[in-house]
């Protein structure tokens, strides 16, 4: 035996036992708090639970029906308090003012998007915030329509090639929504800023993969490491793609802040122009504007494209709820050959069936399942008298709060007529939150439920659509920061013969 092997042996043996000892003390000096939860096991918390990848969302179901509102749950030491109750949420995301998203949670999204609004935090955020909100302030929104009308036709035509038969909604879906962010936020044009070699089926399925990784590496610390993720397939294959990314929207930074062009009117305002004023100079670092448009390129157009196929698949399912949407289309814009034409800011403000569809499918699984932020004090929770420690990661779930029978009468069915006129507002300010609550809400959640309703229109207004996909296919989803099904939603898209696409 070489004479170095016993001493390379004894060290590693010691700094395992370090390691070990480490956690342990960890372990022992965890936060402690007065609630219901999981059985424990040493060192690993309530990990063993996430043992099945991908995580589903019926894991934070049964937790819910076992343990209630309030559940405390373990990430190896670290204490995880699950908040449900409106009453909760309204305290800790209203209330306490509580903003800052966990850290854990902002470090992963960091490895597949760099700094932006999702994963900064205090002063840097909010100065981001501020630079970024005029880009998506309501009255600009209006503008954005036509660039929204092309999107839901091309929508149109993908859906149209299948003839009929079934089709997946999210890659068509996905597509036209990063068509709609190019042209519209980042104010260029898709085709300039993808590389030749990256088709837009590359990129989608980049982004699923991100999607899906998401939570499996929340749940394993070891992969919290850029080193380690890219030993995996699908970590190599996203890292490629996020580097094209991001060296195609650095050439075009690179370029936009080179030129002398003046005049930018408020009404053409996009996120780039915000960024790099007139002249070219940034506002920040390059590598951070480059950063801001990847976190929005994800945020923006993932969760449109998720939401799209949970509308359709619904509308199938419920042809009553498409009947009564397609007569509102038809009293809005006429039978004749006006009816297909781009729809106006008056035409949308009147489509309140398509409208209270859109709520009720956010309701049942909204864009955002989960938050996550972290008790930057103690904090007591008066509902059931529980003083959460300073210190401890509060994770809230939308996709069950949005379900308890006190607030949605049988929760689980499918009925826009929550959200028409006669009802709206009667259910607590905090029982609905599909794009967020408080300061860190989702900066772009009305360019959301407009560009959802446009293309909902176009859909609507070309298609009979028919369902392929069971109710619980949709209910089974992933448990990751945007409402994932585990089987690809499909449709069947029948034009509608008089205005056949």
């Amino acid at each position: 035996m070489a004479w170095w092997l016993w001493p390379l042996v004894q060290l590693v043996v010691w700094c395992c036992a370090g390691v070990l000892g480490v956690l342990w003390w960890l372990w022992l000096t965890r936060l402690r708090v007065d609630l219901p939860g999981p059985p424990t096991v040493p060192i690993l918390g309530n990990i063993p639970e996430f043992r099945e990848v991908p995580v589903k969302i019926r894991n934070a179901r049964d937790l819910h029906r076992e343990y209630g509102d309030l559940i405390r749950f373990y990430m190896g030491p670290k204490l995880v308090v699950i908040v449900l109750h409106p009453d909760d949420v309204q305290h800790v995301l209203l209330t306490s003012k509580m903003v800052d998203r966990t850290y854990f949670v902002r470090r992963v999204l960091r490895i597949f998007c760099g700094d932006g609004l999702l994963t900064l935090g205090g002063r840097p955020w909010k100065f981001h915030r501020k630079l970024i909100n005029p880009a998506f302030h309501s009255e600009l929104l209006e503008g954005f329509l036509e660039a929204f009308h092309e999107g839901g036709l091309y929508l149109c035509e993908r859906l149209a090639s299948t003839g009929g038969t079934a089709i997946e909604t999210y890659n068509p879906a996905l597509k036209a929504a990063l068509r709609n962010i190019y042209d519209t936020v980042i104010g260029i044009k898709h085709d300039l800023l993808l590389p030749d070699d990256v088709s837009e089926d590359e990129m989608a399925g980049a982004m699923t993969d991100a999607m899906i990784s998401i939570t499996s590496i929340l749940t394993r610390p070891w992969l919290h490491s850029k080193f380690l993720l890219k030993l995996t397939s699908k970590g190599r294959h996203v890292f490629k793609m996020t580097r094209m990314l991001e060296d195609a929207t650095m050439n075009f930074i690179t370029m936009r802040s080179a030129t002398t062009e003046e005049g930018f009117t408020s009404k053409r305002l996009n996120l780039v122009e915000s960024l790099i004023k007139p002249g070219g100079q940034p506002v920040m670092p390059l590598s951070e504007i480059r950063d801001e448009i990847m976190n929005l390129a994800l945020a923006g157009t993932e969760t449109t494209a998720v939401t799209m196929g949970f509308l359709l698949a619904l509308l199938a399912l419920h042809p009553e709820w498409q009947d009564a949407a397609q007569q509102e289309l038809r009293e809005v814009f006429g039978r004749g050959g006006d009816f297909l034409r781009p729809a106006s800011a008056a035409d949308l403000g009147c489509l309140k069936v398509l409208e209270s569809i859109i709520k009720e499918t956010l309701r049942l699984f909204p864009a955002v399942p989960m938050m996550f932020r972290d008790a930057t004090k103690d904090l007591w929770l008066s509902r059931l008298g529980v003083l959460v420690p300073k210190g401890t990661t509060l994770a809230f779930m939308p996709f069950i709060t949005h379900r308890l029978p006190e607030f949605f009468p049988d929760p689980q069915k499918f009925d826009p007529s929550r959200f028409l006129k006669d009802r709206d507002g009667k259910e607590h300010v905090c029982s609905y939150i599909p794009f967020g609550l408080g300061a860190r809400n989702c900066v772009g959640s009305q360019y959301a439920r407009l560009q959802l309703k446009v293309f909902l229109s176009n859909v609507l207004r070309h298609f009979r659509i028919l369902p392929q996909s069971c109710r619980e296919d949709l209910e089974e989803c992933i448990l990751t920061v945007s409402h994932q099904p585990v089987k690809p939603i499909e449709v069947s898209c029948v034009p509608l013969h008089e205005h056949s696409t």
